[in-house]
């Protein structure tokens, strides 16, 4: 089902639809979800995972379903779009938001929620190198101001999916973490605030099926929305 909302997917590098490609087929043990059936698409085996544009349609597709109730999938043929998706999630996770209000500001929201939640884990020290000389208070109120795009959002995004992805297991950690490797994020990443990140999504294990797919993908998506447009130069120099 064509899906507006992901559309700017089409934009994303192979490395970074990977990652969205793998939260949806891995759980957090390391194994295939027992419920996934992308691996299992026609063309998979020849386009995974170096050519992942070319099963973008069984990706979307996937994830639709996941969203939708299997009952229902089966009698429409499809899943339900993302935007119902977000709007589930963000219900989910008491996010506050207005059904009128655009996906990216629905997606921006979101991330807030899990930055406020992750900076209230963190040191001063933290907070001050990670906020541009803020205090941890300082620093949450201006994620409340900051749009998904700007150089700081970015940078604790991308700290708040590596966590994710490795605590999945997933091989793209070590890739997203290569951008951090000698820099004051990274050793941020690995201490405390890695291991209150990791408790964090824990916290959700209990949610059910559906929820332990779309959480972290939405939270993935919304992330790739806020920099498919960056050159590599680009986040390499917001990531030092």
């Amino acid at each position: 089902m064509e899906d507006k909302d992901l559309k700017f997917l089409s934009e994303c590098s192979n490395e970074q639809l990977l990652l969205l490609t793998d939260f949806l087929i891995y759980d957090k043990d390391g194994k295939k979800r027992y419920t996934e059936g992308l691996s299992n698409a026609k063309g998979f085996e020849g386009n995974y995972p170096n050519n992942i544009k070319s099963l973008l349609p069984n990706v979307i597709d996937e994830l639709q379903r996941y969203g939708g109730n299997t009952i229902a999938n089966l009698w429409r043929g499809h899943g339900v779009t993302y935007r119902e998706i977000l709007e589930d999630v963000c219900k989910k996770l008491s996010v506050n938001y207005n059904k009128n209000n655009s996906t990216e500001l629905l997606e921006q929201y979101l991330l807030q929620k899990f930055l406020i939640m992750s900076v209230d884990k963190m040191t001063e020290e933290d907070a001050k190198h990670l906020g541009e000389n803020l205090t941890k208070d300082a620093l949450k109120q201006q994620i409340g101001m900051m749009k998904a795009g700007s150089p700081v959002f970015i940078r604790l995004i991308t700290m708040l999916i590596v966590n994710l992805a490795k605590s999945w297991g997933l091989k793209q950690a070590a890739v997203l973490a290569a951008r951090f490797a000698g820099s004051r994020a990274f050793a941020i990443l690995t201490g405390p605030i890695g291991w209150a990140l990791t408790g964090i999504w824990t916290a959700f294990d209990i949610a059910g099926e559906a929820y332990r797919v779309t959480i972290p993908c939405t939270i993935t998506i919304a992330y790739l929305r806020s920099i498919y447009d960056k050159s590599d130069e680009e986040l390499n120099n917001i990531l030092k």
